[in-house]
């Protein structure tokens, strides 16, 4: 029988070795509020890594001196110094899933397989690898966006959320659901022996923020029960969010206030999302 990465998981093989923490010094320039510096977050603290914090307010026109660093303005960026490159001069990383792949990169087996160990790992990792690559693409390219449009549905017509989440769990049965197919005694998670991956953290910030807005009100309840429902997205799920590397950074409270605010604002006309 051919594989498929749309029907079957690859058991992954990840070095066993535990890799030192990589000589160098990490600046991220963030916005609290923003999923895609959530992921960053989550990935540091998935690898113990050290780093500093520079707030980016989102709210005021960015100052020259962070559009030296990013020119779009946007967030997360990131910065950092080692003298085993560039001479030990500042390098940038920016937009989020780079970020992603960079620091994944920095520490060798925890977010992705490792390619260090036989030619028999080699196979197994470069199939794992591919798997949650696939996925990644799968959620920014199928999924992601379709959440964020029921709840701005959801504010501008009521009938036109209830629509819309339909067609984001439609989305998601279809592109994710089978991607997390787990045969008998395989752990829910890309990672071996249920660690986390790119693929967990990729969705994370997203899968909690449209959760709150189900908990708060803001779309239709249906719709996180619906995720939930769904016989490999569900269990999945429900462990992504409960993730401590997750929660550490997320202030449910905060958010759903900040909610609020944007929506009466996106209901007056006065804001607009960019996405």
């Amino acid at each position: 029988m051919v594989s498929t990465f749309k029907s079957s998981r690859i058991l992954s093989y990840y070095s066993t070795m535990s890799a030192p923490l990589p000589n160098i010094d990490i600046t991220l320039y963030s916005n609290p509020g923003c999923p895609y510096v959530h992921r960053v977050f989550t990935a540091l603290h998935e690898l113990n890594l050290p780093f500093n914090r520079v707030f980016i307010d989102l709210e005021t026109p960015r100052p020259d001196w962070y559009l030296k660093i990013n020119p779009r303005g946007t967030v997360p960026a990131l910065s950092f110094t080692s003298p085993e490159y560039n001479g030990g001069a500042v390098t940038i990383v920016n937009e989020s899933l780079v970020i992603l792949q960079f620091l994944a990169d920095l520490v060798p087996g925890k977010l992705l397989p490792s390619f260090s160990v036989g030619e028999k790992t080699t196979v197994h990792a470069a199939a794992q690898k591919a798997q949650i690559a696939f996925f990644i693409d799968a959620w920014g390219s199928k999924v992601g966006n379709g959440l964020t449009k029921v709840l701005l549905a959801a504010a501008a017509d009521g009938a036109g959320g209830v629509e819309a989440a339909e067609a984001a769990v439609k989305a998601v049965e279809k592109e994710i659901d089978p991607l997390l197919a787990r045969g008998e005694g395989e752990s829910l998670f890309f990672g071996e022996g249920g660690s986390v991956s790119l693929a967990e953290i990729v969705a994370a910030p997203f899968l909690l923020r449209t959760f709150a807005w189900a908990d708060a009100g803001f779309v239709t309840n249906k719709l996180k029960e619906q995720l939930l429902a769904l016989p490999n997205f569900g269990p999945w799920a429900r462990e992504v969010v409960k993730l401590e590397t997750l929660l550490k950074e997320f202030d449910q409270e905060t958010f759903v206030e900040k909610t609020k605010v944007k929506l009466q604002q996106f209901k007056d006309g006065t804001w607009k999302p960019k996405a």
